[in-house]
């Protein structure tokens, strides 16, 4: 019998909670959220700054505020939803009104002006972009990973920078094709920069800092490069015989029909939104995948685990004890809304695997206690191509080997402690 899905020790808010940011103070009297008290300047940052991970501090300011939440950071203004039942309304009855991403200088500078399917507003341009394929992944770079375990006959390997290797390799040939030559100057640059802008929003709160002007330019110089080489050479190189991701977009570009026309910024920030969804989040699932499976014998002995049925459960179960993104991108307010009693004003922003084996529950925006990917009209358009770079090279490692902790490390000794 499948079991009850309970929060892990993290609760709920790991997988519902996101961040709904006010940019704009109504002149009317409105019943703003309840939330803790706030200094001037710096509002309620002196709450969350010093007090371990921030969303666990933001659960716990959840748990004793409720399901919407006012808080402020620096000048801007925040209510956080934590309740299925309100985020329900607000992305399902509300959906339309809570569509639009909030924009900010850090996203302006490394997403070409919010381009890209992740942070542009939800309008004819933004639909037209979202509906273009990602493309599929290869089943030669699942071989040459198992080729390059079996190589080390036994001996222990770093599994971590096998599966980031894996993951980047399959974004860019899937994006460039196979003549990419900067490919590692390139991940490097993106994740020097994604460094940069996780946690508070720093380039907004310094808006002076050069840094991430400097490595968001040495960024777009190389995909220029690769951009022109590509246009001159005219097509369709991939090494497997049809379009990468770029041949595609470039075609794209010159349909004269199209209602909004893209431009090379365009296709660059496409390519940022493939490799911040689809690489590093594939190989983090992964990891953790294999730690759990490692910690809990149990499960890698089971017959059925070379069946893809109960892989997904296994996902399923990493996903909810270790989330990937425990605060959901913000949504910005189109029109002002009640949710829960609170007015919304204008331009808000907004390890047992067969627990799941007798449910219904999916991540695909369905069932909001667990919604690690969104859900609505901004549900993460990546899905597919994420689940597929992870559930298909899991099978393989699951089926070909066996896996076990290096000699002489003991499982009470092993960290699986968050970091961020």
């Amino acid at each position: 019998m499948g079991q009850k899905v309970v929060g892990s020790r993290s609760s709920l808010l790991l997988f519902f909670s996101f961040l709904v940011i006010l940019v704009s103070k109504s002149k009317k009297q409105i019943k703003l959220p309840p939330g803790q008290w706030r200094l001037p300047f710096i509002g309620s940052l002196h709450h969350l700054i010093g007090r371990g991970l921030l969303h666990h501090t933001i659960r716990n300011l959840a748990q004793r505020y409720g399901g919407v939440m006012y808080l402020q950071l620096g000048e801007i203004p925040v209510a956080i939803i934590s309740s299925p039942t309100i985020a329900k309304e607000l992305l399902i009855t509300h959906d339309l009104a809570f569509s639009d991403r909030p924009q900010s200088t850090s996203t302006n500078i490394i997403f070409y002006n919010n381009k890209g399917i992740a942070f542009s507003p939800h309008d004819n341009y933004w639909k037209q972009m979202h509906v273009q394929s990602f493309g599929g992944i290869r089943k030669d770079e699942i071989s040459s990973l198992v080729s390059s375990i079996c190589s080390t006959r036994g001996s222990p390997i770093n599994m971590i920078e096998k599966i980031f290797w894996f993951t980047n390799f399959v974004t860019c040939s899937t994006t460039f094709g196979k003549m990419f030559k900067d490919q590692d100057k390139f991940i490097k640059l993106l994740k020097d920069i994604f460094i940069l802008v996780s946690g508070f929003d720093v380039d907004d709160l310094f808006p002076s800092w050069k840094l991430l002007h400097k490595l968001s330019g040495a960024e777009s110089r190389l995909m220029n490069e690769h951009l022109e080489n590509k246009a001159t050479r005219n097509q369709g190189i991939c090494e497997f015989g049809g379009e990468d991701l770029v041949d595609v977009l470039l075609r794209i570009m010159e349909d004269a029909e199209l209602e909004c026309p893209i431009t090379n910024n365009h296709i660059k920030v496409m390519i940022l939104d493939i490799f911040v969804a689809g690489s590093e989040t594939s190989a983090v699932i992964t990891i953790w995948v294999l730690l759990d499976m490692m910690k809990n014998p149990n499960i890698i002995a089971k017959e059925n685990l070379e069946k893809l049925t109960y892989v997904n459960l296994v996902i399923k179960e990493t996903l909810r004890l270790h989330t990937l993104v425990p605060l959901l991108p913000p949504r910005k307010c189109r029109e002002q809304t009640d949710i829960d009693g609170c007015t919304i004003p204008l331009k808000t922003r907004i390890f047992i695997p067969e627990r799941f084996e007798n449910s219904s529950i999916d991540f695909m925006g369905n069932h909001f206690e667990f919604i690690p990917f969104g859900v609505g009209r901004r549900i993460c358009p990546g899905i597919l191509f994420g689940l597929f770079n992870v559930k298909h090279p899991l099978a393989q490692l699951l089926c070909h080997f066996e896996w076990e902790l290096p000699y002489g490390m003991n499982l009470k000794d092993f960290d699986m402690t968050e970091t961020h």
